[in-house]
């Protein structure tokens, strides 16, 4: 009976002993208050974030980008963006075997198949002081190889998530939780089919969903994920990105950015599961 009481506590919170997983962490080259890259030419330039597997990417004209403390999340830090002007861009991605070329870097392998990939997700934070459009927030992209065959390169691009086109607004000074899945709004870069393609019976090319897209590039493969801002915006933005997710073959990863060399608060969700778990061991040895 005492047990089932201390388990049900721990349900109350919305935990389990067995459901945590722990996200990798993705740590700034540089310590507290983390790092900052940018570059003020219009040719893409890009840096390996350690040895992780992200890159600060396709970044010109002004724009930066850095995992810093600037807008922490789930913990001391963030992955932060900072756009002067609607020439600027930055990007954060993951790529499957990553290389450097000419200074930005590209995928030169596969995370899988795009057929198998079920969900990806993230959060992201818009300051209020940004002053682009009103419906412009940090993006996620999912970067593909549409016929599979990495030896060619004229069919790469990708898949882009944003709030407008799924019926949601954009919330200033707030973190918002987003999770693509199969009837999520994509629209297309590249590919080998334009820009914004319509693939659907529909007169509009943004509402294509995940799992049309996948239906119209079986053979497709996954070069890598990326968010990031600009490229076109008009005026400046502030804002940041964390919690990045996705789930392949029913093989989920989960990244954290963080800045070492601060101390990271406990989250109240592990300390009730501590809490829980002492409980637990106390009627455990009354038992």
């Amino acid at each position: 009976m005492h047990h089932r009481v201390a388990l049900a506590a721990l349900a109350a919170a919305g935990l389990t002993l067995g459901a945590a997983q722990a996200a990798t962490i993705v740590p700034a080259n540089d310590p507290a208050p983390g790092d900052a890259f940018t570059n003020a030419s219009g040719t893409n330039q890009g840096q390996a974030v350690g040895a992780t597997g992200w890159y600060y990417n396709n970044v010109r004209n002004g724009g930066t980008v850095g995992i810093s403390t600037d807008h922490p999340r789930n913990g001391t830090g963030s992955a932060s963006f900072a756009s002067p002007s609607g020439a600027a861009k930055a990007d954060i991605e993951f790529l499957a075997n990553g290389v450097n070329l000419a200074g930005n870097y590209s995928a030169a392998g596969s995370l899988g198949a795009f057929s198998a990939l079920s969900t990806f997700g993230y959060e992201w934070y818009r300051d209020g002081g940004s002053t682009t459009g009103a419906g412009l927030h940090p993006v996620m992209r999912v970067l593909l190889d549409a016929d599979g065959d990495l030896a060619t390169l004229g069919d790469r691009g990708g898949l882009v998530f944003e709030r407008a086109y799924n019926g949601g607004g954009v919330i200033d000074d707030t973190w918002v939780a987003e999770t693509i899945a199969s009837s999520t709004y994509l629209w297309n870069f590249g590919l080998g089919i334009g820009f914004a393609a319509n693939i659907n019976a529909t007169p509009y090319a943004y509402d294509a969903t995940l799992a049309e897209w996948q239906a119209y590039f079986p053979d497709a493969v996954i070069l890598g994920f990326s968010l990031g801002v600009g490229s076109g915006w008009s005026g400046t933005f502030d804002g940041a990105v964390d919690s990045a997710t996705w789930t392949i073959a029913d093989q989920t990863s989960s990244f954290n950015f963080e800045v070492e060399g601060t101390a990271v608060p406990e989250p109240a969700s592990l300390a009730l599961l501590g809490l829980g778990l002492v409980a637990l061991a106390a009627l455990r040895r009354r038992a």
